[in-house]
């Protein structure tokens, strides 16, 4: 498992939908990086100590795999907190980016950061980042950040679901909604391996029986045999046919598809978010700028949906970095 390569974010179908490259390109090339061992930065460090969630925090700020970089204009959100190869570097090693274009500001020689809160939320972020892709087998075998990211993860997906009009809690709807849900995220966003752990999770979860299970399995399980190369919009044209009845030629004002489900998601849970659908860093940034409460997304709507969850979440995933990071 510390062998498995995790999908990357140019993979995502959502990233190459709308074609963010260039963007990115064109930050990397030209974004100035802020030297964190001069006497210039100590404020912003001694202010992130005094503010952290966690020890390991300042640590992550001080890492060498971590960039903290001022642009001409700040990205796109969702892209705030980046891993990427810097195009300038000719040995192409992956960094982890934080844009602080409008959060780190110099005057007179001094750094100063003007949104403490917001610099710890895109912390913990890139503390997920290095570890999830140097170590995934630390995420993906941690029971607890399974089990709660999972649950919020289904509960955040139902509660959009509920507001494009899909009988969620129609008859047994619910359960098996939940169920494959559950198998979506473990297996193609979080990258889980072990097929009778994610099974044994979603039946647990979803509260289902097994002859339901057995059944939806059927109807899913091709879409799960190569997981990194399934995306969202996959899952949401199949997740129609077995639950609304809708095909891909459907026209119906009812119809659900990927720009229906996505608009709603990024209005409903954050603008920057929509990455969460597909990619495991993104979706755990939602939970985690939620616990440290900087209000980068719609903080309390999420709050609403998954309060249960975010605390554990996010504990614990600060527990694992500073253990490993």
């Amino acid at each position: 498992m510390a062998n498995q390569e995790m999908k990357l974010t140019n993979e995502a179908f959502l990233y190459q939908k709308a074609d963010y490259g260039k963007e990115i390109y064109n930050y990397l090339m030209t974004a100035v990086h802020i030297d964190k061992k001069s006497d210039a930065f100590a404020d912003v460090l001694y202010n992130v100590k005094m503010r952290q969630t966690s020890p390991v925090l300042s640590k992550v700020l001080m890492s060498d795999k971590v960039v903290l970089a001022i642009g001409k204009k700040d990205l796109t959100r969702g892209f705030r907190v980046l891993r990427a190869k810097d195009p300038r570097d000719k040995n192409g090693t992956r960094k982890v980016y934080i844009d602080c274009t409008n959060i780190i500001v110099e005057k007179d020689g001094i750094y100063k950061c003007n949104n403490i809160p917001v610099l710890i939320s895109y912390l913990i972020t890139a503390m997920a980042y290095v570890i999830y892709y140097e170590h995934p087998e630390l995420i993906t075998r941690n029971a607890d950040i399974v089990k709660s990211g999972t649950e919020a993860f289904v509960d955040l997906f139902l509660y959009v679901l509920g507001y494009l009009k899909v009988p969620v809690t129609y008859a047994d709807n619910k359960e098996k909604m939940s169920y494959v849900i559950a198998k979506y995220f473990q297996f193609c966003v979080l990258g889980k391996t072990e097929e009778s752990s994610v099974v044994n999770l979603s039946k647990k979860i979803s509260k289902i029986d097994m002859r339901k299970a057995q059944y939806l399995d059927i109807l899913f399980d091709d879409l799960f045999e190569n997981p990194r190369n399934t995306t969202i919009n996959d899952f949401i044209i199949l997740f129609a046919q077995v639950f609304l009845n809708q095909n891909k030629d459907y026209t119906g004002a009812d119809k659900l598809d990927i720009d229906s489900f996505v608009s709603r998601w990024r209005y409903m849970i954050g603008q920057g978010t929509f990455l969460g659908l597909e990619l495991f860093v993104p979706f755990s940034a939602i939970l985690t700028d939620c616990y440290v409460g900087a209000y980068i997304n719609q903080q309390n709507t999420i709050e609403k949906i998954v309060a249960r969850n975010v605390a554990e979440f996010t504990t614990t995933l600060l527990k694992v970095g500073s253990e490993n990071a």
